[in-house]
């Protein structure tokens, strides 16, 4: 991402990927209280409309110039 190594195609499939999430989340109580309470703890308040909404709106260009400016903080090692 940090280069810019991805697709109009990849970006409306994480879109889509990110709307199911919404949607499933309303499908459960548990995970809806678990979003409503989130957003009222942060001071947000975003419907779960709004936040399909906003994530809709999310182009190339703004996801290319977020990447640029990600750096790494830390790298782990996994062993046996």
């Amino acid at each position: 991402m940090k280069n810019g190594n991805f697709t109009e195609e990849d970006l409306e499939n994480s879109k889509k990927y990110m709307i199911s999430g919404i949607e499933s989340a309303q499908d459960e109580q548990d995970s809806e209280i678990t979003y409503y309470i989130g957003q009222e703890l942060s001071g947000m308040l975003t419907t779960f409309d709004e936040y399909e909404q906003k994530i809709n709106e999310v182009k190339l260009e703004d996801v290319k110039n977020v990447g640029s400016k990600i750096k790494i903080n830390t790298i782990y090692f996994l062993r046996n």
